[in-house]
């Protein structure tokens, strides 16, 4: 009898790998590896770097596999991944947006849950069970409080305040440190060589530059916290279950002070919701749903649930 239940957290920068006995809950596996051949694959290739992956960190006694995938915002596309992974797997599988995972990794998975990671998004539930989403339009249009929407803003930010003669020193000092230039032009040029995904590893530098005085810095960190908190009443005003909200992502999770504001605004504008930060992997919910998945068979099953956890 297959008895290892495996969850997948596919996110803009990296991936990772639960896996656990569905009986005891003991961890086999946990691993973390680089996205790669993921942004405008098509599904039935991303089926198959997942497979790989399980192949080949797992190994073949699968008995339910849960994925939260970046990218997948809409009910249509989790449901074409899903399907696109069935048809190669020989076990249960369930897709959903990768910022689902946090309610469940949690323990509450009716929440609203927002990720700050390389990009930003916010997801819900109605009461009827039907997803909702707000945000995680890609770092051209959007992502304003994830990585690369504060890295664009703030170098946007600095350029314009140069060419009106108004230069933000500080700001423009940590952003050239990281990229390794000497001038603030010079980051532009760069960014504009390197994959979106590679802007995350500049925000630590916007985040070191507000704490060191950069009003700039400031403004842009503030901005991005605002557009979390109105993806949140966007997904509740369109019906979702508002009385829990879960942040997460890498952001959220490296920066409290970020993560503090984001819980700031919220409390003014959903007073009456409760908001945690989460303080565990997101992973972690992939697993929770896999489980679910194994023991009760229906996904449905899990909206019954108040509080759920595994694999900690």
């Amino acid at each position: 009898m297959k008895t290892t239940v495996v969850g997948i957290d596919v996110g803009g920068s990296k991936t990772a790998v639960r896996a656990a006995d569905a009986g005891s809950g003991i961890l086999s596996t946990d691993i973390t590896v680089p996205t790669q051949s993921w942004r405008g694959e098509s599904f039935p290739t991303k089926a198959r770097v997942l497979l790989d992956l399980v192949d080949q960190h797992v190994g073949s006694d699968i008995a339910a596999l849960a994925v939260g995938a970046h990218g997948c915002d809409t009910q249509e596309q989790c449901d074409a991944l899903q399907k696109a992974i069935a048809e190669m797997a020989t076990f249960p599988v369930r897709v959903v947006n990768d910022a689902h995972l946090l309610p469940y990794a949690a323990g509450y998975p009716k929440a609203i849950g927002v990720i700050s990671g390389t990009g930003s998004i916010a997801v819900g539930t109605t009461p009827e069970g039907k997803g909702i989403s707000a945000g995680g339009w890609g770092w051209l249009v959007g992502d304003d409080g994830g990585a690369t929407g504060l890295v664009r803003e703030a170098v946007r930010a600095a350029l314009i305040a140069s060419d009106c003669g108004h230069r933000d020193q500080i700001l423009e000092s940590t952003l050239t440190a990281a990229a390794g230039v000497t001038r603030i032009g010079e980051v532009s040029m760069k960014l504009m060589l390197e994959r979106p995904e590679r802007w995350a590893l500049f925000a630590p530098a916007v985040f070191a530059a507000s704490a060191t005085g950069s009003p700039i810095a400031k403004w842009v960190i503030n901005a991005a916290a605002r557009s979390l908190s109105d993806l949140v009443d966007s997904v509740a005003n369109h019906g979702a279950d508002a009385a829990h909200i879960v942040l997460g992502g890498s952001v959220i999770a490296s920066q409290p002070e970020y993560a503090a504001e984001v819980r700031s605004l919220l409390a003014i504008s959903r007073p009456q919701s409760t908001t945690v930060v989460l303080d565990r992997p997101p992973v972690t919910g992939a697993l929770v749903i896999s489980q679910m998945l194994h023991t009760r068979g229906e996904y449905e099953a899990a909206f019954a649930a108040e509080r759920f956890t595994f694999g900690e």
